[in-house]
C-alpha cells in the first residue's frame, strides 16, 4: 500500500531541471488554480472538466479521496510551483480493476519529458494499487500524445466518432487506448 502523505519522487528532466512528484493535498488549492488559470484556453478546451472553474478546484480540494482518484502533481523545485497534473481515476463496481489516466502539462514544461515521466509513474502506481488495466481517451488529432502512450505500452482499442464535445459545440473523434498494468514480459518469476 502506498503512503499517500509521505510519497515523493524526484526526477530530472531532459534539460537537467529537477522535479518532485507528489500527491495533491488541500494546501495545493492556489497552486492548482494558478496552473490552470495561466493555461491558454486552447490548452484546456480538450480536458473533460472545466479546470478554469474555481468551484471545480474547490470541489476537488474539499473531496480528496486517494482511493477514488490518485492526483499526482509535478512541482518545479526551482520555482516551487505546480507545473503538471496527472490523475489516475479508479473504476467502480464491475470496472474497479480499471484505471483512467489524464495528464495536463503547462506549456512552459512541455517537450521536456514531464508527461512521459508522470505516465510512467502512474503505471507503476497502478500496479501497487492492484489495478489490472489502464485506459486513456485521447483526441484523435493529438498524434504526439497517442504516440507517447503507444511508447508506454498502450494500444488503440477503438476510435469513437464525435465522442468529445467542446463548450462551443464542436465534436472530435476520440481514440480509446488501453494497456494491461503488467505486461507479460514485465512479469517476474
Amino acid at each position: 500500500m502506498i503512503n499517500y502523505v509521505a510519497y515523493r519522487k524526484f526526477v530530472t528532466l531532459k534539460n537537467g531541471k529537477r522535479m518532485m512528484f507528489r500527491f495533491i493535498t488541500t494546501q495545493d488549492r492556489e497552486g492548482l488554480i494558478q496552473l490552470f488559470q495561466e493555461a491558454p484556453d486552447e490548452d484546456t478546451r480538450f480536458l473533460k472538466q472545466d479546470v478554469k472553474d474555481l468551484k471545480l478546484i474547490d470541489y476537488w480540494m474539499d473531496n480528496l479521496d486517494y482511493h477514488k482518484v490518485l492526483p499526482l502533481v509535478a512541482v518545479d523545485l526551482e520555482g516551487n510551483r505546480i507545473v503538471a497534473d496527472a490523475t489516475l481515476h479508479r473504476g467502480k463496481n464491475a470496472a474497479r480493476h480499471l484505471g483512467e489516466i489524464r495528464i495536463f502539462v503547462s506549456r512552459s514544461h512541455r517537450g521536456l519529458g514531464v508527461g512521459s515521466l508522470m505516465l510512467e509513474e502512474l503505471i507503476s502506481l497502478s500496479f501497487k494499487e492492484n489495478l489490472q488495466w489502464l485506459k486513456a481517451e485521447i483526441i484523435a488529432d493529438h498524434k504526439k500524445v497517442i504516440k507517447a502512450f503507444r511508447a508506454h505500452g498502450f494500444e488503440q482499442k477503438a476510435l469513437l466518432d464525435d465522442y468529445f464535445i467542446r463548450k462551443d459545440g464542436v465534436t472530435h473523434d476520440v481514440v480509446l487506448m488501453m494497456r494491461p498494468v503488467m505486461k507479460r514480459e514485465e512479469a517476474e518469476f
